[in-house]
């Protein structure tokens, strides 16, 4: 094995050197990203134009982006992306759902380079995956079957921990046989600072606290209100775990006792992601940890899976949502801010698990650049809006107001309940936009008291 090992390995820069015109590469997510590929292609590569590069959610030594001779072709938007596209227009975004991803390439021409981040190999000469199996683990063993051509490239990384799958989906490990090229590099893992919390911040979350019951099993994301909520959870019984991402608040809750995965129906006794993002403390809990698991995301998000999860409670934060309940985690008008994510497979498929429900967070406003106060829950979204849940898919809303259940209202009571959550500032004038939009709220009101 170390023979191959030696055999296969080059440097950064001879990476970034063999790289031609035109070439098209994909890179890992999250904790996969090639950080010092990355840094090489800035350094070594940035007289080649053009190079098409496939990826979501840059961040650390993505400054190679923000140069014009690099085409970015991106599902989820983040800082880098943003910032590109603003200064280049040299960032296309695809709307695609995290559980398409591996079909989006499948669908696209085979790339040149395919670039993950791993740990070292073991005794056997495996690579892990590590924290991030989520599109990237199945569209290495595709392209290693399907397309010769592609060179598949392994980022190895010391402080990257093995992090256990499961035996049915790989283990979250790949062969030393299955790579084509090998590179080092020790660029410390990212830590994602929370920020401070407001006061509108813990009324959302004592809000979506009080919808979770005891054996529920729990999605969340990261940032400063999952930590609230997490941390509010912590009296909680025999709570489960089956999230997209793994953060911070679910590490919380488990090291409480408050998780036990004895009752979630799928996978008992386990944790289950597809990625996790935290600090080293989540790192060392998750390193070669046999209560976690970190699944392809099909086998996490599809609501197919979800439906097989008791008492599924997802919890989501989004942007802005208008009185008839069409919620948008993605865009700011017509313009793309993020990505679709998983927000909507597990808002939907969280309502398909036995005793299982979704919950919709946003601010009631939110203060713009020029300081105006606006708010978020609007009459009608501004023309060119990309909904990300539908208002046939949305369950429970909440804003530090209060929380309301909008799932099988008819239209006048559930702009009404929105408008109830609504800042005190804009209720009445929501009110009369929704009247003359030809939602009888005061109908409505005589209806249900008849």
């Amino acid at each position: 094995m170390r023979d191959l090992y030696q055999d296969k390995l080059r440097t950064k820069q001879q990476i970034a050197e063999q790289i031609k015109p035109g070439d098209s590469i994909v890179l890992g997510s999250f904790s996969g990203e090639p950080h010092g590929c990355m840094r090489a292609f800035g350094q070594f590569a940035s007289h080649i134009t053009p190079i098409h590069i496939s990826a979501s959610f840059l961040t650390g030594g993505a400054e190679f982006l923000m140069r014009p001779g690099v085409k970015c072709f991106s599902g989820f938007l983040g800082p880098y992306e943003r910032a590109a596209r603003a200064r280049f227009d040299n960032v296309v975004f695809t709307p695609v759902q995290f559980t398409a991803a591996l079909g989006w390439l499948i669908g696209s021409d085979p790339p040149d380079y395919f670039i993950h981040r791993v740990t070292p190999p073991d005794e056997r000469g495996h690579f892990n995956y590590s924290l991030t199996s989520s599109w990237e683990y199945r569209t290495h063993q595709w392209l290693r079957r399907h397309s010769p051509s592609t060179k598949i490239v392994v980022e190895v990384n010391p402080h990257l921990p093995r992090v256990f799958g499961l035996e049915e989906f790989g283990n979250n490990s790949v062969s030393i046989e299955e790579v084509d090229l090998i590179v080092e590099d020790d660029t410390p893992m990212l830590v994602f600072p929370t920020q401070p919390s407001t006061g509108i911040d813990q009324s959302i979350a004592a809000h979506v606290a009080n919808l979770v019951e005891d054996r529920s099993t729990v999605q969340l994301g990261i940032g400063t209100l999952p930590m609230l909520i997490g941390h509010l959870l912590c009296d909680r019984k025999d709570l489960g775990v089956h999230t997209e991402m793994l953060c911070d608040a679910h590490l919380e809750l488990i090291e409480a006792g408050s998780v036990t995965n004895a009752h979630k129906g799928l996978y008992n006794g386990r944790s289950i992601a597809t990625f996790a993002i935290g600090g080293p403390k989540l790192w060392n809990w998750a390193r070669e940890n046999p209560e976690l698991a970190m699944l392809p995301v099909e086998e996490v998000n599809a609501a197919k899976v979800l439906s097989q999860v008791n008492t599924m409670v997802s919890i989501n934060s989004v942007l802005s949502i208008d009185l008839a309940g069409q919620a948008c985690a993605h865009c700011l008008g017509p313009a793309t801010y993020s990505g679709l994510g998983g927000a909507f497979e597990f808002a939907y498929g969280a309502q398909l698990s036995p005793g299982g429900k979704s919950i919709l967070c946003l601010p009631s406003t939110v203060t713009l650049k020029d300081g105006s106060v606006v708010s978020n829950i609007a009459a009608v979204h501004p023309l060119g809006t990309r909904v990300t849940v539908p208002e046939h898919c949305v369950d429970w809303v909440v804003t530090e107001y209060g929380a309301v259940r909008l799932k099988y209202r008819y239209m006048e009571s559930r702009a009404a309940a929105l408008i109830s959550i609504a800042h005190p500032n804009f209720r009445d004038d929501l009110a009369r936009q929704a009247e003359s939009n030809g939602l009888r709220l005061s109908k409505g009101a005589e209806l249900e008291r008849s």
